[in-house]
């Protein structure tokens, strides 16, 4: 279902509040709105009558996809929330959302550099005043703000901390004026660098060797950095990769793995997944796990992601036994 073109950004603004409840509303505006902002609201408030449940349904569900992309956004990056939403959504919907939200963040102050890895930012702010760092991280994510600050001189970080408790409004001209002079501090050596290496180039490069290539690399690599090795191993299979497996090794992984972590790995990921996995259960499991699914209620994504983690290992401690075989490049056919 679609909201109506009719329905303003001012009206959803004012249904969502409605629909939230006076405490809850009055909190967000206090804390979120200019008095300018506060007094258009609560005005197109006064002036509406009954919202059909029907609307009112369509702005909720609005409003909880976009928070749903910025959180994955701020988790991962664009990249990330891309496959997330895809995953809950579908493709057109996750872009559809990915430009609304791209768009309310590039025209928010310091949108553009909210995806900046915390370190290149820290080079450029810790000689700045202050009021000046701690402007900037009060808006920028938690995650993002909380590494600078931490990275910050000992005897500064006190100092900032309670400047961002103390900020009250400032000017658009003097926010404008130094997310400008950041950008150009950024943009000199944004243009400059290329990001050329990275785990990600190595999982992509250790899924095109052999199996003895690959098992020799990690070995050396768990010598020299286990946590490096770690994070390469859990990446070079991942959960909804379980498709690419034959039937009887998913029947073989299904029969190590615990059903909770089974219905969670399967509410966070997609229907071929789902279908993959239901299809090499007997009748009677595919549907208790279908009903534990239907009445575990909300599951928080950490919870999804360690789930299928646990999977994920134990499909590859099968393959490292020689039960199961994950198919690699380089390899010889395997002949049945």
């Amino acid at each position: 279902m679609c909201a109506s073109p009719n329905i303003t950004g001012l009206q959803k603004a004012a249904i969502l509040l409605i629909a939230l409840g006076s405490d809850l509303s009055a909190n967000i505006l206090k804390n979120h709105f200019h008095d300018d902002d506060m007094e258009k609201i609560t005005q197109q408030i006064s002036i509406m009558n009954r919202i059909p449940s029907d609307v009112q349904s369509v702005v909720i569900d609005e409003f909880s996809q976009l928070a749903q992309a910025r959180s994955y956004l701020a988790t991962g990056g664009p990249d990330y929330a891309k496959e997330m939403l895809e995953k809950a959504v579908g493709k057109d919907r996750a872009t559809t959302i990915l430009d609304k939200v791209s768009s309310t963040i590039k025209s928010k102050p310091f949108g553009n550099i909210r995806n900046t890895d915390p370190r290149n930012l820290l080079n450029f702010i810790k000689g700045e005043h202050p009021q000046t760092i701690a402007l900037i991280l009060t808006y920028l994510g938690p995650e993002q703000a909380s590494m600078v600050l931490s990275s910050l001189a000992p005897e500064t970080q006190a100092d900032i901390a309670k400047r961002i408790a103390t900020i009250d409004r400032v000017s658009p001209e003097v926010l404008k004026n130094v997310e400008d002079v950041l950008e150009r501090k950024l943009s000199m050596v944004s243009t400059h660098e290329e990001h050329s290496g990275g785990i990600k180039p190595l999982v992509e490069i250790l899924n095109k060797v052999d199996r003895s290539t690959e098992r020799t690399i990690l070995e050396e690599l768990e010598v020299m950095d286990p946590d490096l090795a770690e994070n390469v191993r859990n990446m070079l299979f991942v959960f909804e990769d379980i498709v690419r497996l034959p039937d009887a090794s998913i029947q073989r992984v299904l029969r190590e793995v615990d059903s909770k972590d089974l219905a969670k790995a399967i509410k966070g990921s997609n229907e071929e997944v789902a279908e993959t996995i239901y299809r090499n259960m007997s009748k009677r499991a595919s549907d208790m796990l279908s009903d534990e699914i239907k009445y575990m209620g909300p599951v928080r994504l950490r919870d999804v992601e360690e789930s299928q983690q646990r999977i994920v290992q134990i499909i590859r401690q099968l393959d490292e036994s020689g039960e199961i075989i994950i198919a690699r490049g380089g390899e010889d056919a395997i002949l049945t």
